[in-house]
């Protein structure tokens, strides 16, 4: 499922102050776009982890460690149970991924910028197509069966493969081009630009054409 921009796709509405437009539902996984309006709700926290890229709007998450101030490019992830209350301040949208399936407790996770965040090391990549690519990654949470972060690469083409897990993401910067393997040669091709979204799943391989460094915000699905 692509997005050429998030902050354009069209969202459908859920109820009076929220909209919402589905990627991905397979009865325990959830990938979507989400928009609420400005105002206060009360959130008792499901049975479910929660990351969480934030795209436009502003607003302050009251829980019992403190206070998160989210505002455009916070990367953010929740545990199951974990309650809160949220002050809109200005209409929020977002990317997000819901998992019911089973896990255990844990500890929230925030980053207030994605676009700044400092990234570990640039390593070359193991396997080059042309050029001379580098990535760099910044892993924010790792919990039960999700994992959210931050990932950046320079120029250069290279083959990638989803074994055993689907991943999501936004473009915050850069420009490149995913190419899917087809049955018979090549498959669909996407244009990645800021505000881009991707979803890719378990089994899918293909190749990245980094035109320009880039750097998009991830979250993996482990299967």
């Amino acid at each position: 499922m692509f997005v050429p921009d998030i902050l354009t796709a069209p969202l459908r509405r859920t109820d009076d102050r929220t909209s919402d437009y589905p990627l991905l539902d397979d009865g325990q996984v959830q990938v979507g776009i989400w928009e609420c309006a400005a105002g206060t709700a009360g959130d008792p926290g499901g049975d479910y982890d929660e990351t969480m890229y934030m795209v436009a709007g502003r607003l302050s998450v009251a829980h019992p460690e403190g206070v998160y101030d989210v505002a455009p490019g916070t990367l953010w992830a929740t545990p199951r149970h974990w309650g809160s209350e949220w002050q809109v301040h200005q209409t929020v949208r977002k990317l997000y991924v819901i998992d019911q399936r089973p896990g255990v407790p844990g500890v929230a996770a925030h980053l207030p910028n994605a676009h700044t965040a400092p990234l570990g090391a640039p390593a070359p990549r193991p396997v080059v197509l042309a050029g001379d690519p580098h990535e760099a990654t910044a892993t924010l949470w790792a919990h039960n069966r999700l994992e959210t972060g931050t990932w950046e690469c320079t120029p250069g083409e290279f083959p990638f493969r989803r074994d055993g897990y689907d991943e999501v993401f936004c473009v915050l910067s850069g420009h490149a081009t995913i190419q899917i393997d087809g049955t018979d040669g090549p498959g669909q091709s996407f244009d990645l630009r800021p505000g881009s979204v991707l979803l890719t799943p378990a089994g899918l391989t293909g190749r990245w054409l980094v035109h320009e460094t880039i750097r998009k915000a991830y979250t993996i699905v482990h299967r």
